[in-house]
């Protein structure tokens, strides 16, 4: 994460409960990992194409029965067209083109329109029971600072008990349960995190400027919007950095908490680089809608449709074990 873009403040906010269980929402980085990926330089995706048309021994394309338009379903390291990923499955073909994330060739506004105009925000975040008490709080303090900004929330599985204590008045405030009915039955296990880039997908169909904030997330300082769209046009307004912008950072490499499953669909030859860099988390970050950050999430949501690659065989869950420091060793975990 640029060090220089931490002008505002948002924190972890911890509750009594939260520390005696673990969290169902709690971060999951792997958006970051893919975004590392893709960012390695200004992705051209008719080049990983091109590449794979002209090599008849791959089967990487999957065809749209809907619609009959064909798609590269194999994941090309940037920095290395013969670096190509394990296929994913064509039967998330349609999924996909439902949530927008293919061969999206549409217009896109430049990145720096989106640090313009901060009633554009549409903020977003998902709870389950238990984390109800914590969003609660992390909901009152956004409302404190943008009381008429829209607001999404997304129930995991909540009862009604919760539904209940849901603001009424609030006209900019907005519940959808997740339907999960739409995805692999695996997807509804939370703790694998796959809920999360979904739902993101789902919200980039509507709206163009989105603030992801975690349950458990707590805003302390108002104007933090402003503060970033300042830094954001004096620091980051070229194609030169990630549109995806996150907040704060897990302090450990990438590499510390990858499994091998996971490379599989996602190669990089930069094994090195990700031992260098602090993995960024995605408990809060902007999402503006940018061919970019399209071509991000298509192999962000792909990877959380892939039952080996989000969950890959052998991972340890998020109980990290590390060794002498969190960047050069491998912890036994995965996020």
């Amino acid at each position: 994460m640029d060090l220089r873009l931490r002008g505002y403040r948002i924190i972890h906010y911890v509750s009594k409960v939260q520390k005696k269980r673990q969290s169902v929402l709690c971060v999951f980085l792997l958006v970051f990992f893919i975004g590392f990926l893709v960012s390695l330089h200004s992705f051209k995706p008719s080049r990983s194409r091109l590449f794979l048309k002209t090599d008849p021994i791959l089967d990487c394309y999957c065809e749209s029965e809907n619609t009959g338009e064909v798609y590269n379903f194999c994941y090309v390291d940037p920095q290395n067209s013969t670096n190509i990923g394990k296929k994913f499955n064509c039967s998330y073909v349609e999924t996909m083109e439902e949530l927008k994330m293919l061969n999206n060739l549409g217009s896109f506004p430049p990145i720096s329109d989106f640090y313009k105009n901060k009633d554009d925000i549409v903020f977003v975040s998902a709870t389950s029971d238990d984390h109800y008490s914590v969003h609660a709080e992390s909901f009152k303090a956004i409302r404190s600072y943008y009381p008429t900004h829209k607001y999404i929330l997304y129930g995991l599985n909540l009862t009604q008990f919760y539904i209940d204590k849901l603001p009424k008045n609030d006209t900019n405030f907005e519940f959808r349960p997740f339907g999960t009915f739409r995805y692999p039955k695996y997807v509804e296990i939370w703790l694998t995190y796959r809920f999360k880039p979904i739902i993101m997908a789902e919200i980039l169909r509507e709206y163009g400027n989105v603030w992801w904030i975690d349950a458990h997330m707590k805003a302390l300082e108002p104007e933090f919007i402003s503060t970033f769209f300042e830094e954001a046009n004096s620091e980051r307004s070229t194609e030169d950095f990630s549109p995806v912008t996150s907040f704060y950072t897990s302090g450990h490499s990438n590499f510390a908490t990858l499994r091998q499953g996971l490379l599989d669909y996602l190669p990089t030859n930069s094994i090195q680089l990700l031992k260098e860099s602090s993995q960024v988390s995605a408990a809060i970050i902007h999402i503006p809608r940018t061919a970019k950050t399209i071509e991000i999430f298509k192999w962000y949501v792909l990877c959380a449709l892939e039952e080996k690659c989000m969950d890959p065989p052998g991972a340890g869950g998020l109980r990290c074990q590390f060794g002498p420091n969190k960047m050069d060793y491998f912890a036994n975990c995965f996020r």
